[in-house]
């Protein structure tokens, strides 16, 4: 008697479960979804190199400024493209970059992970050719303070 009240207990389940589950199928099916496609402006893509897709590994620079949004010195840092909006490219750091030069900035450089939208197209292939272009915008100061994790 006891393993008949299981074997209906169980079978009734099943067929809850069952049921349920149709229904459930039936409701993902009918979702519809509109896969809008975004590309970049034309102001931005002026300013971006062509090679940049998703997924890409480059360089982009970070440039500590003062109060006054003056820009004093900068390094480059290794990061992946993960997505391409309208008006910015989000970046992913790949590397922890430090820029302690002065105490009163709040942010002090970007840790491995850290994300952020790159607006101005300052990405770069090498190292050495984002070191250049800091050199040429006299923000570039030699020192190790990088870390790859």
């Amino acid at each position: 008697m006891r393993n008949l009240f299981i074997l209906i207990a169980i079978l009734g389940i099943i067929t809850t479960v069952g049921c349920n589950s149709k229904k459930n199928s039936k409701e993902v099916a009918s979702y519809k979804y509109d896969e809008e496609k975004v590309e970049m402006s034309n102001e931005l893509k002026g300013k971006v190199p062509d090679w940049v897709t998703e997924g890409k590994i480059c360089y982009g620079l970070i440039v500590q400024v003062d109060g006054n949004k003056t820009p004093m010195f900068g390094k480059p840092i290794k990061a992946k493209v993960i997505q391409i909006k309208e008006d910015a490219i989000v970046m992913k750091a790949l590397e922890t970059v430090s820029l302690v030069e002065v105490e009163s900035c709040s942010k002090m450089g970007l840790s491995k992970g850290d994300t952020w939208d790159e607006e101005d197209g300052d990405l770069f292939l090498t190292r050495k050719d984002a070191i250049n272009a800091l050199k040429a915008k006299k923000l570039y100061k030699n020192d190790d303070r990088v870390t790859v994790d």
